[in-house]
């Protein structure tokens, strides 16, 4: 009956140690993701990077305006 128990607690040992690894691992990666998302958040656009954009909307409002 010793042995028993002593399997049963190291299963469950076992199995609580595996789940904690992976919400502590989990947790982790979303951690490094939200610090990724700050960073670009606070990131100044220059107006080189809404050249590009600035075209492409130019290119968009034209051809409306030319289609009807």
């Amino acid at each position: 009956m010793d042995k028993l128990s002593e399997s049963l607690l190291a299963g469950l040992a076992l199995a609580g140690g595996f789940i904690t690894k992976r919400i502590f691992s989990n947790h982790d990666k979303l951690s490094d993701r939200v610090t990724e998302l700050e960073q670009r958040w606070r990131q100044v656009a220059t107006k080189e990077d809404l050249d590009p954009i600035q075209r492409d909307v130019s290119m968009i409002v034209t051809h409306l305006i030319t289609k009807k």
